[in-house]
């Protein structure tokens, strides 16, 4: 009986360890998030958002896969590709931040690709993530940007990252009219706590990776790298009660594994109330 137990242990065990190390890091789902509000003009309605967080180019995650990935995200035909950092994984490493904006570069959506950075690429290096970034033409880093369908038209600001590059939000949005429906982009969840008065209709944001290990039954990972708690993914509400959207991003970080809680790149459909 014992041995029987012994093997079923060694079994699961085999079984979980495939799961968490190639299963959950490399077959990535695509959710649907739908956002409904007022503000969302009826043009916008059914607008697909593809949100790229935490690619985490690097060990594990080499550049052949990181071609599939991206190729993937444009099967989808979104109207709008988001990044919204952590595209590398190393500390002090331009090779890997070089490579990986030339990888970038296949991503192609109708309205375009807007991208921030996230503390990863200011670690590998603080000044060439910031070149590389305003040198895509993608970069929508402290600043607003319309897309217009007709006279109708959304917003989406672009915020630093909260622990190396914070920009106030209300900086940003200065001189932007209210009656907009306002996503700004930032990397890291946390920066939609940061005071402001310029209201934000949707944050959409990672760094988290979801916990990477998601206990079940237990409604928080036992390790998420931000202050407030409450955001480990999915849809959240900030302490202004504006709404985030947190993805489980991409690639790994501490330990290549994942469990519970797959790679994803959320798709989220605005709709129109």
């Amino acid at each position: 009986m014992k041995k029987r137990i012994t093997k079923l242990l060694i079994f699961v065990s085999l079984i979980l360890s495939v799961n968490s190390l190639f299963i959950e890091r490399y077959f990535i789902r695509f959710p649907e998030y739908e956002i409904t509000s007022e503000k969302i003009p009826k043009s916008f309605d059914g607008y697909k958002i593809a949100v790229l967080s935490d690619l985490h180019y690097g060990f594990l995650v080499p550049e052949f896969w990181i071609k599939h990935t991206l190729n993937s995200i444009n099967d989808k035909n979104p109207d709008l590709i988001v990044g919204i950092g952590d595209y590398v994984k190393k500390r002090n490493f331009d090779q890997e931040l070089i490579n990986v904006w030339q990888l970038l570069k296949i991503l192609k959506a109708k309205d375009g690709e807007f991208f921030v950075n996230g503390n990863h690429d200011h670690w590998a290096n603080d000044k060439l993530s910031l070149k590389l970034l305003e040198e895509s033409g993608k970069s929508i880093r402290n600043r607003k940007v319309f897309i217009n369908k007709g006279n109708e038209r959304i917003l989406f600001a672009g915020l630093g990252d909260f622990w190396e590059d914070h920009i106030p939000i209300d900086e940003i949005l200065k001189g932007s009219n209210s009656i907009d429906f306002r996503i700004a982009l930032a990397h890291n969840p946390d920066s939609s706590n940061t005071p402001h008065s310029e209201k934000i209709d949707l944050f959409i944001a990672g760094h988290t990776h979801g916990g990477q290990v998601r206990i079940p039954f237990v409604s928080k990972s036992p390790v998420l790298p931000v202050k407030d708690k409450n955001f480990d993914i999915g849809i959240r509400y900030s302490r202004l009660n504006e709404l985030v959207l947190i993805s489980a991003g991409v690639g790994w970080s501490i330990l290549p594994i994942r469990f519970n809680c797959p790679a994803e790149i959320p798709i989220i459909v605005l709709r129109s109330k």
